[in-house]
């Protein structure tokens, strides 16, 4: 039996990030961490491109996609195939069962985590930083103010009520900090990831070279999990109570952020060796 809270949650946050677009549709993989000691498992990355390909040729639903999802990822040290898992998440619902719903650009973006798993490509994280921009000391501000109301009016279940006129701001400090992300990252990562440059995609389809892409299903490009009214009702209560936790939010939005550097690592193919190619079956 599904976990009924589990997945309403998963299902609400999904689309209040959706709505700020604190992710985007389609892009980076969420971070693998370093992968010098991490060896690729042909096993777990042949489930999980099984997995894909079920869904995306329509033998599989979204529950059972997400079912074998976990399989696939469970007992695996394969960071990557434990990445792939995760930016999945976000192209699915667990709460309503459904046949396969995607753009065109995502459906071109599962092609490209194929070619991915396909190739035995590890992420590896060059290097991390942390950002600083103006946007940070907006929150902070904003944050500095309702403690100033707290400390006037004191600490009690009223806060609840002042609390509640700092979720819209913060909700725009979000949607900002989207669009200044989206700026930075430029107009080709869409088209590129999960792979960080043109030089890393072209890597991977020059060691798969009978990796077949599958062409996209126009009869899909319509299709919807839900209607707009239902996805908008949806979004009341995460907004009620991002409004209620707003000075939390406000907190973690001051902080400066972390982005990473990564590229993949493709593994060396030792001369001579009789090793089989990874699998490409469509």
């Amino acid at each position: 039996m599904r976990n009924v809270h589990k997945t309403e949650a998963k299902a609400l946050l999904r689309q209040r990030m959706n709505a700020v677009s604190w992710l985007p549709a389609v892009g980076r993989l969420p971070k693998a961490g370093r992968s010098d000691d991490t060896m690729a498992d042909r096993h777990a990355r042949d489930r999980m491109m099984k997995a894909i390909r079920s869904y995306m040729s329509e033998e599989i639903t979204a529950f059972q996609f997400d079912e074998a999802l976990s399989e696939a990822t469970a007992g695996t040290n394969d960071r990557t195939v434990q990445a792939v898992g995760r930016a999945l998440w976000f192209h699915y619902d667990d709460c309503k069962d459904h046949r396969i719903v995607a753009s065109k650009e995502e459906w071109d973006y599962f092609n490209r985590l194929l070619l991915l798993l396909a190739s035995d490509g590890q992420f590896e994280t060059v290097r991390t930083w942390r950002e600083w921009h103006p946007l940070q000391g907006v929150a902070a501000l904003l944050l500095a103010g309702f403690l100033l109301i707290a400390v006037r009016v004191g600490i009690g279940e009223h806060l609840w009520a002042y609390a509640l006129p700092f979720g819209p701001p913060s909700m725009v400090l979000a949607w900002l900090n989207s669009r200044r992300r989206r700026k930075a990252a430029g107009p080709f990562e869409n088209v590129l990831a999960p792979f960080p440059s043109l030089g890393s995609l072209r890597a991977a389809r020059l060691r798969v070279a009978g990796f077949v892409r599958r062409r996209y299903p126009k009869a899909i490009a319509r299709r919807r999990i839900r209607e707009p009214v239902v996805e908008m009702l949806m979004w009341l209560p995460w907004s009620i109570t991002w409004c209620m936790f707003s000075p939390v939010v406000l907190f973690f939005q001051m902080l400066p952020g972390r982005d990473s550097e990564t590229r993949i690592r493709m593994p060396e193919t030792r001369a001579g060796a009789d090793a089989e190619p990874p699998s490409t079956q469509p």
